[in-house]
Protein backbone atom coordinates (compact mmCIF):
# COMPACT_ATOMS: atom_id res chain seq x y z
CA UNK A 1 0.00 0.00 0.00
CA UNK A 2 1.57 3.79 -0.89
CA UNK A 3 2.40 5.90 2.04
CA UNK A 4 -0.58 7.90 3.34
CA UNK A 5 1.16 11.62 5.11
CA UNK A 6 -0.01 12.01 8.42
CA UNK A 7 -2.23 15.14 8.09
CA UNK A 8 -4.39 12.91 5.81
CA UNK A 9 -3.89 9.87 7.94
CA UNK A 10 -4.57 12.03 11.23
CA UNK A 11 -7.39 13.88 9.60
CA UNK A 12 -10.39 14.26 12.25
CA UNK A 13 -13.79 11.89 11.42
CA UNK A 14 -15.59 13.18 14.11
CA UNK A 15 -16.50 16.05 15.92
CA UNK A 16 -14.56 14.58 19.11
CA UNK A 17 -11.35 14.65 17.44
CA UNK A 18 -11.24 18.14 16.00
CA UNK A 19 -8.39 20.63 17.49
CA UNK A 20 -8.80 23.38 18.82
CA UNK A 21 -11.99 24.77 17.91
CA UNK A 22 -14.23 24.23 20.23
CA UNK A 23 -16.98 26.75 20.13
CA UNK A 24 -17.56 25.65 16.46
CA UNK A 25 -17.90 22.20 17.12
CA UNK A 26 -20.23 22.48 19.72
CA UNK A 27 -22.49 25.35 18.00
CA UNK A 28 -22.48 23.00 15.36
CA UNK A 29 -24.05 19.84 17.73
CA UNK A 30 -26.11 21.38 19.25
CA UNK A 31 -27.70 22.29 15.48
CA UNK A 32 -28.01 18.72 15.17
CA UNK A 33 -29.66 18.14 17.78
CA UNK A 34 -32.31 20.60 17.46
CA UNK A 35 -32.40 20.27 13.95
CA UNK A 36 -31.82 23.47 13.12
CA UNK A 37 -30.10 22.89 9.94
CA UNK A 38 -28.90 26.22 8.21
CA UNK A 39 -28.99 25.83 4.52
CA UNK A 40 -25.87 27.57 3.68
CA UNK A 41 -22.50 28.30 5.64
CA UNK A 42 -19.44 29.93 5.46
CA UNK A 43 -16.42 28.77 7.07
CA UNK A 44 -13.69 30.98 7.31
CA UNK A 45 -10.25 31.39 8.67
CA UNK A 46 -6.47 30.64 7.86
CA UNK A 47 -4.79 27.46 6.22
CA UNK A 48 -4.32 24.41 8.32
CA UNK A 49 -7.57 25.46 10.91
CA UNK A 50 -10.11 22.79 10.17
CA UNK A 51 -12.37 24.64 7.94
CA UNK A 52 -12.66 21.97 5.41
CA UNK A 53 -12.02 18.62 7.98
CA UNK A 54 -15.45 20.30 9.88
CA UNK A 55 -17.40 20.75 6.76
CA UNK A 56 -17.31 17.07 5.53
CA UNK A 57 -17.48 15.88 9.28
CA UNK A 58 -20.77 18.28 9.93
CA UNK A 59 -21.78 16.85 5.74
CA UNK A 60 -21.60 12.66 7.31
CA UNK A 61 -23.46 13.82 10.44
CA UNK A 62 -26.27 15.71 8.72
CA UNK A 63 -26.74 12.68 6.56
CA UNK A 64 -26.75 10.02 9.03
CA UNK A 65 -28.64 7.00 8.17
CA UNK A 66 -29.51 5.80 11.87
CA UNK A 67 -29.73 9.25 13.99
CA UNK A 68 -30.52 9.53 17.67
CA UNK A 69 -31.75 11.97 19.09
CA UNK A 70 -30.93 13.88 15.61
CA UNK A 71 -27.08 12.90 16.52
CA UNK A 72 -25.23 10.64 14.18
CA UNK A 73 -24.93 7.05 15.19
CA UNK A 74 -21.45 6.70 14.69
CA UNK A 75 -21.88 3.00 12.80
CA UNK A 76 -23.58 3.48 9.37
CA UNK A 77 -22.09 3.74 6.02
CA UNK A 78 -22.27 7.25 5.88
CA UNK A 79 -20.47 7.80 9.28
CA UNK A 80 -17.64 5.41 9.05
CA UNK A 81 -16.82 6.16 5.89
CA UNK A 82 -13.28 7.71 5.93
CA UNK A 83 -13.20 9.26 2.30
CA UNK A 84 -16.54 11.38 1.62
CA UNK A 85 -15.75 10.81 -1.98
CA UNK A 86 -16.71 7.97 -1.89
CA UNK A 87 -20.87 9.35 -0.65
CA UNK A 88 -22.23 10.37 -3.89
CA UNK A 89 -24.13 13.32 -2.10
CA UNK A 90 -21.47 15.13 -0.84
CA UNK A 91 -19.68 17.23 -3.42
CA UNK A 92 -16.37 18.51 -2.95
CA UNK A 93 -16.00 21.67 -5.64
CA UNK A 94 -12.25 23.81 -5.58
CA UNK A 95 -13.38 27.38 -6.74
CA UNK A 96 -9.62 27.49 -7.85
CA UNK A 97 -10.10 25.63 -10.74
CA UNK A 98 -13.73 25.85 -11.64
CA UNK A 99 -14.17 29.24 -10.85
CA UNK A 100 -16.35 30.30 -14.14
CA UNK A 101 -19.95 31.03 -14.82
CA UNK A 102 -20.55 27.48 -16.84
CA UNK A 103 -19.15 25.50 -13.78
CA UNK A 104 -21.89 27.18 -11.65
CA UNK A 105 -24.61 27.21 -14.05
CA UNK A 106 -23.87 22.86 -14.57
CA UNK A 107 -23.81 22.72 -10.57
CA UNK A 108 -27.14 24.98 -10.41
CA UNK A 109 -28.67 22.37 -12.75
CA UNK A 110 -27.63 19.21 -10.95
CA UNK A 111 -28.60 20.46 -7.58
CA UNK A 112 -31.84 20.00 -8.59
CA UNK A 113 -31.95 16.09 -8.72
CA UNK A 114 -32.74 14.50 -5.39
CA UNK A 115 -30.01 12.80 -3.31
CA UNK A 116 -29.25 9.62 -4.04
CA UNK A 117 -28.61 7.82 -0.68
CA UNK A 118 -28.85 10.27 1.86
CA UNK A 119 -31.08 12.77 3.20
CA UNK A 120 -29.44 15.59 1.81
CA UNK A 121 -26.96 16.98 -1.15
CA UNK A 122 -24.15 18.79 0.77
CA UNK A 123 -21.94 21.58 -1.38
CA UNK A 124 -18.55 21.98 -0.24
CA UNK A 125 -17.23 24.48 -2.04
CA UNK A 126 -13.51 25.46 -1.07
CA UNK A 127 -11.57 28.38 -1.82
CA UNK A 128 -14.70 30.21 -2.73
CA UNK A 129 -13.04 34.12 -3.20
CA UNK A 130 -11.29 32.40 -6.34
CA UNK A 131 -14.89 32.57 -8.02
CA UNK A 132 -15.60 35.18 -10.61
CA UNK A 133 -17.88 38.54 -10.04
CA UNK A 134 -20.44 36.20 -13.12
CA UNK A 135 -19.94 32.91 -11.26
CA UNK A 136 -20.76 34.71 -7.99
CA UNK A 137 -23.96 36.30 -9.75
CA UNK A 138 -25.21 32.97 -10.67
CA UNK A 139 -24.55 31.26 -7.38
CA UNK A 140 -26.10 34.23 -5.65
CA UNK A 141 -29.89 33.66 -6.48
CA UNK A 142 -29.36 29.39 -6.16
CA UNK A 143 -27.47 30.61 -2.24
CA UNK A 144 -30.39 32.52 -1.57
CA UNK A 145 -33.07 29.94 -1.97
CA UNK A 146 -31.55 26.10 -2.77
CA UNK A 147 -33.67 23.60 -2.98
CA UNK A 148 -34.48 21.74 0.66
CA UNK A 149 -32.52 18.94 -0.10
CA UNK A 150 -29.34 21.11 -0.63
CA UNK A 151 -27.20 22.46 1.47
CA UNK A 152 -23.98 24.65 0.47
CA UNK A 153 -20.48 24.77 3.13
CA UNK A 154 -18.49 27.34 1.67
CA UNK A 155 -14.78 28.01 2.91
CA UNK A 156 -12.11 30.46 2.30
CA UNK A 157 -9.00 32.04 3.56
CA UNK A 158 -9.85 35.51 2.68
CA UNK A 159 -13.34 36.38 3.26
CA UNK A 160 -12.74 39.94 2.46
CA UNK A 161 -12.58 39.09 -1.28
CA UNK A 162 -16.17 37.96 -1.19
CA UNK A 163 -19.36 40.15 -2.33
CA UNK A 164 -21.00 41.00 1.15
CA UNK A 165 -24.15 39.66 -1.17
CA UNK A 166 -22.91 36.55 -0.62
CA UNK A 167 -21.89 36.46 3.08
CA UNK A 168 -25.16 37.86 3.87
CA UNK A 169 -26.62 34.80 2.74
CA UNK A 170 -24.76 32.14 5.24
CA UNK A 171 -24.21 31.30 8.43
CA UNK A 172 -20.46 32.16 9.07
CA UNK A 173 -18.24 30.75 11.36
CA UNK A 174 -14.66 32.39 11.81
CA UNK A 175 -11.88 29.57 12.55
CA UNK A 176 -8.82 30.54 15.14
CA UNK A 177 -5.05 29.62 14.89
CA UNK A 178 -4.93 26.76 16.94
CA UNK A 179 -2.85 27.46 19.99
CA UNK A 180 1.07 26.29 20.52
CA UNK A 181 -0.35 23.95 23.41
CA UNK A 182 -3.46 22.44 21.07
CA UNK A 183 -1.08 21.85 18.20
CA UNK A 184 1.98 19.83 21.04
CA UNK A 185 -0.69 17.62 22.29
CA UNK A 186 -1.80 16.54 18.78
CA UNK A 187 1.83 16.06 17.46
CA UNK A 188 2.74 14.05 20.60
CA UNK A 189 -0.35 11.60 20.22
CA UNK A 190 0.53 11.12 16.35
CA UNK A 191 4.07 10.95 17.43
CA UNK A 192 3.54 7.99 19.90
CA UNK A 193 1.11 5.95 17.43
CA UNK A 194 3.73 6.20 14.82
CA UNK A 195 6.81 5.52 17.52
CA UNK A 196 8.55 8.85 16.18
CA UNK A 197 10.87 9.89 18.88
CA UNK A 198 10.65 13.51 19.70
CA UNK A 199 12.07 16.21 22.18
CA UNK A 200 9.70 18.00 23.74
CA UNK A 201 11.40 21.12 22.95
CA UNK A 202 11.72 20.21 19.41
CA UNK A 203 7.91 20.06 19.42
CA UNK A 204 6.96 23.50 20.74
CA UNK A 205 9.27 24.43 18.09
CA UNK A 206 7.36 22.89 15.42
CA UNK A 207 4.15 24.22 16.46
CA UNK A 208 6.21 28.05 16.72
CA UNK A 209 6.79 27.52 12.93
CA UNK A 210 3.50 26.48 11.95
CA UNK A 211 1.91 29.89 13.12
CA UNK A 212 -1.45 28.07 14.73
CA UNK A 213 -2.04 25.75 11.21
CA UNK A 214 -2.27 22.57 12.49
CA UNK A 215 -1.89 20.49 8.99
CA UNK A 216 1.67 22.42 8.51
CA UNK A 217 2.61 21.23 12.03
CA UNK A 218 1.61 17.84 11.35
CA UNK A 219 2.83 18.19 7.46
CA UNK A 220 7.20 19.23 9.30
CA UNK A 221 6.74 16.46 11.68
CA UNK A 222 6.03 13.95 8.71
CA UNK A 223 9.26 15.47 6.94
CA UNK A 224 11.50 14.87 10.21
CA UNK A 225 10.71 11.58 10.85
CA UNK A 226 11.84 10.94 7.46
CA UNK A 227 14.97 13.70 8.31
CA UNK A 228 15.95 11.15 11.42
CA UNK A 229 14.75 7.91 12.05
CA UNK A 230 16.33 8.47 15.56
CA UNK A 231 15.22 11.01 17.48
CA UNK A 232 14.24 14.40 16.54
CA UNK A 233 15.80 17.10 18.16
CA UNK A 234 15.36 21.21 17.84
CA UNK A 235 18.76 21.07 15.68
CA UNK A 236 17.27 18.52 12.95
CA UNK A 237 14.37 21.42 12.69
CA UNK A 238 17.05 24.22 12.48
CA UNK A 239 18.78 22.59 9.59
CA UNK A 240 15.74 21.31 7.73
CA UNK A 241 13.93 24.84 7.91
CA UNK A 242 17.03 26.64 7.01
CA UNK A 243 17.25 28.60 9.85
CA UNK A 244 19.86 29.43 12.77
CA UNK A 245 19.97 27.62 16.26
CA UNK A 246 18.79 29.64 19.21
CA UNK A 247 22.16 29.74 20.48
CA UNK A 248 23.83 31.17 17.39
CA UNK A 249 20.93 33.95 17.33
CA UNK A 250 21.67 34.79 20.33
CA UNK A 251 25.15 35.08 20.04
CA UNK A 252 24.49 37.16 16.82
CA UNK A 253 22.25 39.19 18.73
CA UNK A 254 24.75 40.23 21.90
CA UNK A 255 27.50 40.76 19.30
CA UNK A 256 25.28 43.43 17.52
CA UNK A 257 24.31 45.07 20.63
CA UNK A 258 27.86 45.33 22.36
CA UNK A 259 28.79 46.47 18.60
CA UNK A 260 31.29 43.62 18.37
CA UNK A 261 31.56 44.48 14.65
CA UNK A 262 34.30 41.98 13.76
CA UNK A 263 33.22 39.30 15.41
CA UNK A 264 29.27 39.43 14.33
CA UNK A 265 30.85 39.78 10.62
CA UNK A 266 32.92 36.54 11.07
CA UNK A 267 29.09 35.51 12.36
CA UNK A 268 27.24 36.05 9.85
CA UNK A 269 30.26 34.61 7.15
CA UNK A 270 29.37 30.87 9.19
CA UNK A 271 25.62 31.74 8.98
CA UNK A 272 25.90 32.56 5.08
CA UNK A 273 28.45 29.16 4.32
CA UNK A 274 25.95 26.97 6.21
CA UNK A 275 23.62 27.54 3.73
CA UNK A 276 21.41 29.71 6.26
CA UNK A 277 17.98 31.82 5.36
CA UNK A 278 18.71 35.24 5.90
CA UNK A 279 14.84 36.21 5.66
CA UNK A 280 14.30 33.82 8.26
CA UNK A 281 17.14 34.99 10.75
CA UNK A 282 15.44 38.51 10.27
CA UNK A 283 11.86 37.50 11.34
CA UNK A 284 13.52 35.03 14.34
CA UNK A 285 15.43 38.30 15.61
CA UNK A 286 12.61 40.31 15.15
CA UNK A 287 10.89 38.04 17.55
CA UNK A 288 13.85 37.90 19.90
CA UNK A 289 14.14 41.60 20.00
CA UNK A 290 10.22 41.77 20.89
CA UNK A 291 11.05 39.49 24.10
CA UNK A 292 13.40 41.51 25.12
CA UNK A 293 11.16 44.54 24.86
CA UNK A 294 8.01 43.14 26.44
CA UNK A 295 10.18 41.70 29.06
CA UNK A 296 11.88 46.02 29.37
CA UNK A 297 8.35 47.03 29.80
CA UNK A 298 5.68 44.44 31.38
CA UNK A 299 8.48 41.93 33.02
CA UNK A 300 5.43 40.15 35.16
CA UNK A 301 4.06 39.68 31.33
CA UNK A 302 6.68 38.47 30.15
CA UNK A 303 7.34 35.67 33.16
CA UNK A 304 3.88 34.13 31.64
CA UNK A 305 5.15 33.78 28.32
CA UNK A 306 7.49 31.12 29.29
CA UNK A 307 10.27 31.67 26.40
CA UNK A 308 13.04 29.88 25.64
CA UNK A 309 16.24 31.40 26.27
CA UNK A 310 14.59 33.50 29.14
CA UNK A 311 18.26 34.32 30.90
CA UNK A 312 19.55 35.85 27.79
CA UNK A 313 17.17 37.54 26.55
CA UNK A 314 17.17 39.35 30.29
CA UNK A 315 20.72 40.20 29.66
CA UNK A 316 20.08 41.64 26.47
CA UNK A 317 17.01 43.82 27.92
CA UNK A 318 20.15 45.35 30.34
CA UNK A 319 22.27 46.34 28.39
CA UNK A 320 19.57 48.70 26.57
CA UNK A 321 16.85 51.35 27.06
CA UNK A 322 13.45 51.11 25.88
CA UNK A 323 14.15 53.39 23.15
CA UNK A 324 16.80 51.73 21.75
CA UNK A 325 14.72 48.76 21.75
CA UNK A 326 12.23 50.13 19.59
CA UNK A 327 14.45 51.77 17.29
CA UNK A 328 16.40 48.17 16.47
CA UNK A 329 12.62 46.64 16.30
CA UNK A 330 11.85 49.59 13.57
CA UNK A 331 14.64 49.15 11.77
CA UNK A 332 14.65 45.30 11.81
CA UNK A 333 11.21 45.28 10.83
CA UNK A 334 11.97 47.24 7.70
CA UNK A 335 14.73 44.85 7.73
CA UNK A 336 12.46 41.96 6.99
CA UNK A 337 10.46 43.72 4.37
CA UNK A 338 13.96 44.45 2.34
CA UNK A 339 15.01 40.99 2.02
CA UNK A 340 11.91 39.40 1.19
CA UNK A 341 12.03 41.88 -2.03
CA UNK A 342 15.90 41.49 -2.60
CA UNK A 343 17.66 39.48 -4.33
CA UNK A 344 21.07 40.06 -2.26
CA UNK A 345 19.68 38.72 0.93
CA UNK A 346 23.36 39.20 2.88
CA UNK A 347 24.50 42.14 1.55
CA UNK A 348 21.09 43.83 2.61
CA UNK A 349 21.20 41.80 6.47
CA UNK A 350 24.73 43.50 6.57
CA UNK A 351 24.37 46.54 5.33
CA UNK A 352 21.20 47.37 7.78
CA UNK A 353 22.80 46.00 10.78
CA UNK A 354 26.03 48.02 10.07
CA UNK A 355 24.13 51.34 8.72
CA UNK A 356 24.56 53.31 12.02
CA UNK A 357 27.58 51.93 13.83
CA UNK A 358 30.18 54.58 12.37
CA UNK A 359 28.00 57.71 13.72
CA UNK A 360 27.53 56.06 16.80
CA UNK A 361 31.26 55.37 17.49
CA UNK A 362 32.58 58.56 16.64
CA UNK A 363 30.27 59.75 19.36
CA UNK A 364 31.53 57.77 22.05
CA UNK A 365 35.26 58.35 20.95
CA UNK A 366 34.25 62.26 20.50
CA UNK A 367 32.69 62.27 24.41
CA UNK A 368 35.87 60.31 25.57
CA UNK A 369 37.98 62.83 24.21
CA UNK A 370 35.44 65.65 26.04
CA UNK A 371 35.88 63.67 29.57
CA UNK A 372 39.91 63.82 29.06
CA UNK A 373 39.74 67.19 27.97
CA UNK A 374 37.57 68.48 31.09
CA UNK A 375 39.51 66.66 33.67
CA UNK A 376 42.91 68.43 32.56
CA UNK A 377 41.98 71.95 32.45
CA UNK A 378 40.17 74.32 35.02
CA UNK A 379 36.74 74.94 34.61
CA UNK A 380 37.27 78.24 33.88
CA UNK A 381 39.14 77.26 30.95
CA UNK A 382 36.05 74.88 30.06
CA UNK A 383 33.94 77.43 30.17
CA UNK A 384 36.21 79.78 27.11
CA UNK A 385 36.30 76.67 25.28
CA UNK A 386 32.77 76.16 25.22
CA UNK A 387 32.04 79.58 24.44
CA UNK A 388 34.23 79.51 21.20
CA UNK A 389 33.11 76.23 20.73
CA UNK A 390 29.31 77.44 20.51
CA UNK A 391 30.36 80.22 18.17
CA UNK A 392 32.84 78.28 15.57
CA UNK A 393 30.70 75.18 15.08
CA UNK A 394 28.12 75.72 12.17
CA UNK A 395 31.10 77.86 10.73
CA UNK A 396 33.41 74.90 10.93
CA UNK A 397 30.53 72.58 9.88
CA UNK A 398 30.05 75.06 6.53
CA UNK A 399 33.79 75.15 5.65
CA UNK A 400 33.72 70.85 5.43
CA UNK A 401 30.78 70.58 3.47
CA UNK A 402 31.66 73.34 1.05
CA UNK A 403 35.40 71.64 0.88
CA UNK A 404 33.67 68.25 0.40
CA UNK A 405 31.54 69.87 -2.98
CA UNK A 406 34.09 69.11 -5.41
CA UNK A 407 32.79 66.47 -7.28
CA UNK A 408 30.40 66.80 -10.31
CA UNK A 409 27.88 65.04 -8.05
CA UNK A 410 28.25 67.62 -5.27
CA UNK A 411 27.33 70.73 -7.38
CA UNK A 412 24.45 68.74 -9.29
CA UNK A 413 23.15 68.34 -5.86
CA UNK A 414 24.19 71.87 -5.00
CA UNK A 415 22.00 72.59 -8.00
CA UNK A 416 19.24 71.10 -7.64
CA UNK A 417 18.27 72.40 -4.51
CA UNK A 418 19.27 76.03 -5.10
CA UNK A 419 16.36 75.69 -8.18
CA UNK A 420 14.25 73.55 -6.90
CA UNK A 421 10.73 74.32 -6.42
CA UNK A 422 7.75 71.68 -4.97
CA UNK A 423 5.33 72.15 -8.19
CA UNK A 424 8.34 70.45 -10.29
CA UNK A 425 8.84 67.78 -7.41
CA UNK A 426 4.74 67.17 -7.21
CA UNK A 427 4.81 66.86 -10.96
CA UNK A 428 7.56 64.10 -11.00
CA UNK A 429 5.74 62.35 -8.29
CA UNK A 430 2.83 62.17 -10.73
CA UNK A 431 4.98 61.12 -13.68
CA UNK A 432 6.40 58.27 -11.59
CA UNK A 433 3.40 56.51 -11.12
CA UNK A 434 3.79 55.53 -14.51
CA UNK A 435 6.78 53.04 -13.52
CA UNK A 436 4.54 50.24 -13.26
CA UNK A 437 4.38 49.46 -16.85
CA UNK A 438 8.14 49.81 -17.34
CA UNK A 439 8.69 46.98 -14.67
CA UNK A 440 7.41 44.45 -17.55
CA UNK A 441 9.38 46.05 -20.29
CA UNK A 442 12.53 44.58 -21.67
CA UNK A 443 14.29 47.75 -22.41
CA UNK A 444 13.62 50.06 -19.29
CA UNK A 445 12.83 46.43 -16.75
CA UNK A 446 15.98 47.45 -14.40
CA UNK A 447 15.67 50.82 -14.71
CA UNK A 448 12.40 51.27 -13.43
CA UNK A 449 13.40 48.90 -10.77
CA UNK A 450 15.95 51.07 -9.16
CA UNK A 451 13.44 54.16 -9.88
CA UNK A 452 10.80 52.46 -8.17
CA UNK A 453 12.93 51.88 -4.73
CA UNK A 454 14.49 55.72 -4.74
CA UNK A 455 12.98 58.83 -3.03
CA UNK A 456 12.31 62.03 -5.29
CA UNK A 457 13.98 64.30 -3.01
CA UNK A 458 14.40 68.18 -4.84
CA UNK A 459 13.28 68.79 -8.30
CA UNK A 460 13.69 72.07 -10.68
CA UNK A 461 13.11 72.42 -14.07
CA UNK A 462 15.87 70.18 -15.42
CA UNK A 463 17.69 68.59 -12.03
CA UNK A 464 16.34 65.90 -9.92
CA UNK A 465 17.70 64.21 -6.85
CA UNK A 466 17.34 61.07 -5.74
CA UNK A 467 17.94 59.21 -2.92
CA UNK A 468 18.49 55.89 -1.41
CA UNK A 469 17.80 53.75 1.39
CA UNK A 470 21.24 51.66 0.41
CA UNK A 471 24.66 52.73 -0.89
CA UNK A 472 24.21 49.29 -3.18
CA UNK A 473 21.36 50.72 -4.85
CA UNK A 474 23.19 54.16 -5.21
CA UNK A 475 25.52 52.41 -6.93
CA UNK A 476 23.46 50.40 -9.03
CA UNK A 477 21.74 54.10 -9.81
CA UNK A 478 25.13 55.10 -11.19
CA UNK A 479 26.33 52.22 -12.92
CA UNK A 480 23.31 52.53 -15.45
CA UNK A 481 22.79 56.39 -14.85
CA UNK A 482 22.39 56.90 -18.94
CA UNK A 483 19.54 54.25 -19.21
CA UNK A 484 18.55 55.85 -16.51
CA UNK A 485 18.09 59.31 -17.88
CA UNK A 486 16.56 57.84 -21.26
CA UNK A 487 13.49 56.48 -19.24
CA UNK A 488 12.96 59.61 -17.24
CA UNK A 489 13.47 61.23 -20.66
CA UNK A 490 10.66 58.62 -22.09
CA UNK A 491 8.26 59.40 -19.23
CA UNK A 492 8.23 63.41 -18.89
CA UNK A 493 9.65 64.56 -22.43
CA UNK A 494 12.85 66.27 -20.87
CA UNK A 495 15.73 65.90 -20.13
CA UNK A 496 17.12 65.99 -16.80
CA UNK A 497 19.98 66.28 -14.80
CA UNK A 498 19.92 63.26 -12.62
CA UNK A 499 22.19 62.73 -9.25
CA UNK A 500 21.29 60.49 -6.27
CA UNK A 501 23.02 59.48 -2.78
CA UNK A 502 22.23 57.75 0.16
CA UNK A 503 19.22 58.89 3.02
CA UNK A 504 22.49 59.00 5.50
CA UNK A 505 24.46 61.47 3.21
CA UNK A 506 21.52 63.91 2.60
CA UNK A 507 21.11 64.13 6.05
CA UNK A 508 24.24 65.35 6.58
CA UNK A 509 24.07 67.94 3.39
CA UNK A 510 20.42 68.84 4.03
CA UNK A 511 21.28 71.43 7.28
CA UNK A 512 24.19 73.31 5.48
CA UNK A 513 21.85 74.08 2.52
CA UNK A 514 19.11 74.97 4.85
CA UNK A 515 21.15 77.42 6.84
CA UNK A 516 22.38 79.20 3.76
CA UNK A 517 18.37 79.84 2.44
CA UNK A 518 18.22 80.98 6.35
CA UNK A 519 21.44 83.67 5.85
CA UNK A 520 21.60 84.57 2.07
CA UNK A 521 17.99 84.12 1.66
CA UNK A 522 19.27 81.54 -1.69
CA UNK A 523 21.88 78.97 -2.85
CA UNK A 524 24.48 80.13 -5.37
CA UNK A 525 24.56 78.34 -8.15
CA UNK A 526 27.68 76.34 -9.05
CA UNK A 527 29.64 75.76 -12.23
CA UNK A 528 29.01 72.52 -13.68
CA UNK A 529 31.57 70.27 -15.30
CA UNK A 530 30.39 69.50 -18.68
CA UNK A 531 29.25 65.63 -19.24
CA UNK A 532 32.20 64.00 -21.44
CA UNK A 533 29.58 62.79 -23.90
CA UNK A 534 31.33 65.05 -26.83
CA UNK A 535 34.62 62.79 -26.08
CA UNK A 536 33.10 59.39 -25.97
CA UNK A 537 31.29 60.30 -29.31
CA UNK A 538 34.63 61.73 -30.72
CA UNK A 539 36.67 58.64 -29.76
CA UNK A 540 33.95 56.63 -31.22
CA UNK A 541 33.90 58.57 -34.11
CA UNK A 542 37.34 58.26 -34.72
CA UNK A 543 37.49 54.81 -34.23
CA UNK A 544 34.92 54.33 -37.14
CA UNK A 545 37.03 56.61 -39.46
CA UNK A 546 40.14 54.07 -38.71
CA UNK A 547 37.66 50.93 -39.03
CA UNK A 548 36.53 52.53 -42.32
CA UNK A 549 40.62 53.05 -43.57
CA UNK A 550 41.74 49.76 -42.35
CA UNK A 551 38.82 47.99 -44.51
CA UNK A 552 39.69 49.84 -47.09
CA UNK A 553 43.01 49.21 -47.26
CA UNK A 554 42.77 45.41 -46.29
CA UNK A 555 39.13 44.47 -47.08
CA UNK A 556 36.15 43.46 -44.75
CA UNK A 557 37.87 39.62 -44.29
CA UNK A 558 38.17 38.38 -40.73
CA UNK A 559 41.90 39.74 -39.60
CA UNK A 560 43.85 38.06 -36.82
CA UNK A 561 45.65 39.83 -34.32
CA UNK A 562 49.02 38.87 -32.79
CA UNK A 563 50.61 40.96 -29.61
Amino acid sequence: MAYKSLYRKYRPTVFEEVCGQSYIVTTLNHALENNKISHAYLFTGTRGTGKTTIAKIFAKSVNCLNKKDNLPCGKCEVCTCTNTDEIPDIIEIDAASNNGVDEIRELKNKIKLMPVMCKYKVYIIDEVHMLSTGAFNALLKTLEEPPEHVIFILATTEPQKLPITIISRCQRFDFKRISNENICDRLRYIAEKENISIESDALMEIAKLSGGALRDAIGLLDQLSSYDVKKITIDDIYELKGSVSSSTLIKLVKLYVNRNIPEMLDLIDDIYNAGKNFSLLSEDMLMLFRNVYIYKIAPKYFKGLKTSNEKEIIEIADLLDSNSIEKIIEKIEKLTVSIKESNYARVIFEVNLLSDFNEKVDNKEVVKKEKVVIENKTEKQVVKEEKIDVNVTNEIKKEVIKASVTTNKDVLINNTIALASNICKKEMKESFLSLDKYLISKKYKNEATILKDSNITAVSEDHLLLTYKYSSMVDMFDEDIENISNLIEKMVNKRYKIVSITDSEWKEKRPYYVEMKKQNGEIKLLEEKQEIEDEKKIKIDSNYDTLDNYIDMFGSELIEMEG
